[in-house]
């Protein structure tokens, strides 16, 4: 449709072009279970790394997000993490959705300490030169390829053996399942839209859904009589 709009402004002919846009696929966003997160955390052997993705996993921060976090965007008081624009350092939060996200308690005590100890440091997980580090995505592909938890499905893993995904979607995936409302959610995670929140609905993997699932009476709809014959095979 852009395209088109744009075709149609500069005078060009669009009649031979297709009626309707292409269709795809709307794929679930790849998350990691429990089990690769403690993997996970169980290969790093630098503090700093475990301080790094404890921070990613448990705020759900984009790459440049957690790249541009200063520490006076965090308020320990009120265990929350202020997310906002910083047209000094040219980074702009994506679509301008300012948000303020809770910290938990351990993470927190974490930061404190950390904190405590490097007092000369500005970014909260900059680099060796205090600048933004730029390179965690990248930091956290090397290390998910060394732990051996690479999906095999997405596209960095087929092509380069690099596996594409970050905490952010396990991070909004945790946070449905915990109970917590779309609107809160769609908040903490920035969105615009709650249909982009609503794409970590993850119903038909959690525990509680397979048990109502299993204890369904079907009796109603069809006997248990009738599958005796698939019973003998």
């Amino acid at each position: 449709m852009n395209v088109k709009a744009f075709l149609v402004d500069c005078g060009v002919s669009v009649a031979a072009l297709g009626k309707s846009a292409p269709k795809y696929d709307k794929t679930l966003p790849e998350i990691y279970d429990p089990k690769d997160v403690k993997t996970f955390f169980a290969s790093i052997t630098d503090p700093y790394h475990l301080l790094i993705f404890d921070l990613l996993l448990k705020t759900g921060l984009r790459e440049q997000e957690a790249m541009y976090l200063e520490w006076p965007d965090i308020s320990f008081p009120t265990q929350t993490l202020n997310i906002h624009s910083k047209p000094e350092l040219g980074f702009r939060i994506k679509d301008k959705e300012e948000r303020s996200v809770p910290i938990p308690l351990d993470l927190s005590k974490r930061l404190k300490k950390y904190r405590a100890g490097n007092p000369d440091k500005h970014f909260v997980i900059g680099n060796a030169k205090d600048r933004p580090h730029t390179k965690l995505l990248r930091l956290l592909k090397g290390l998910v390829k060394k732990g051996g938890l690479n999906c095999g499905r997405c596209e960095g893993c087929k092509g380069r053996e690099e596996c594409e995904k970050w905490f952010r979607a396990t991070y909004c995936t945790q946070l449905l399942r915990s109970g917590l409302d779309l609107r809160t959610v769609q908040a903490m995670m920035g969105y615009s839209d709650i249909a982009s929140t609503m794409r970590y609905l993850r119903p038909q993997e959690d525990a509680h859904t397979q048990f109502k699932i299993n204890s369904i009476d079907w009796t109603a709809w069809i006997s248990s009589k009738s599958f005796d014959q698939f019973d003998r095979l």
